[in-house]
């Protein structure tokens, strides 16, 4: 079982919200996908009052099936 990722980096050069998160999550669940959303928030170590990168990721996997 491979999970396959998108990321979106928050302040980066491709800025998706939670609607277009949500859309596509719908789309790859109506293909049949299994789906998980989340978010990680990398620390950017160069100043304690900083705040890190937000990354939100949408994880996509095919559950095999048993018979």
């Amino acid at each position: 079982m491979s999970r396959n990722v998108i990321r979106s980096i928050r302040k980066g050069s491709v800025q998706w919200n939670e609607e277009d998160r949500l859309k596509v999550a719908t789309l790859l669940l109506k293909a049949g996908y299994s789906v998980r959303i989340g978010r990680i928030v990398t620390d950017t170590g160069s100043k304690s009052s900083s705040r890190g990168k937000t990354e939100y990721v949408i994880e996509y996997w095919e559950e095999k099936e048993s018979c």
